[in-house]
């Protein structure tokens, strides 16, 4: 996967070297992300504090209409409450879990974004904005905390799944101090539409976990 960054890199900066009214940008979001499970036998425990950060880049095809791509690194996750027995794969082994063991999964994905993104015209100094789009997803690690067994930080690849893919849906507003750079903050919600979880050595478990989140964008736009 850190091949595969290297590559997303360099496509997106050649193909700004090749094309007419493109835009960098830098960002890091703080977010809230929790998971929602379809099945009765498996709730949502709350939401965990996440962050991703990485590079933007909006390829306009009118003056004020482009598509909206970059690479992120997003640390995110949620918890989950397993009302029924289970066993559960980590790098220690096998875990034989009780009924009503909560797990908090912390997962790190490269995220890759293709959104249509539409601005205001200048008002001021001000641009508004709003995105929708895809996100592919692709995990690079994944671990969990399980308090009832006093265990923590124990890596957890095999449950959860390498691929995931959402839609996101975003609003914000772009404060320029000189002609070609300003802040940019924004809000966007991220709801998954995959299953990030792994049911195979759950045999009285068979649902579908979505992952979600709400992110506060800030950021360079250059």
């Amino acid at each position: 996967m850190n091949k595969s960054a290297v590559i997303l890199i360099f496509v997106i900066f050649s193909f700004s070297g090749y094309s007419q009214g493109v835009r960098m940008g830098l960002a890091g979001s703080p977010q809230l992300a929790w998971m929602h499970s379809d099945a009765g036998a498996v709730k949502s425990e709350g939401s965990i504090v996440g962050f991703n950060f990485g590079l933007m880049a909006d390829f306009f095809f009118a003056e004020r209409y482009s598509f909206s791509t970059g690479i992120f690194i997003n640390n995110t996750g949620g918890k989950l409450n397993y009302r029924d027995s289970i066993e559960f794969e980590t790098s220690d082994g096998t875990q034989y879990l009780s009924e009503n063991t909560t797990i908090r999964y912390r997962i790190q994905y490269i995220d890759v974004p293709l959104a249509l993104h539409l601005e205001s015209n200048k008002i001021g100094y001000f641009v508004y904005n709003a995105q929708f789009g895809l996100v592919s997803q692709f995990r690079v690690g994944a671990s969990a905390d399980i308090d009832t067994e006093d265990i923590s930080g124990v890596g957890c690849k095999d449950e959860v799944s390498f691929f995931n893919m959402g839609y996101n849906i975003g609003i914000g507003v772009d404060y320029y101090f000189s002609k070609n750079i300003a802040i940019t903050l924004g809000l966007i919600y991220t709801n998954g539409f995959i299953d990030v979880t792994k049911d195979d050595n759950k045999d009285n478990v068979n649902d579908n976990v979505q992952l979600r989140s709400m992110a506060l964008r800030i950021g360079i736009i250059f």
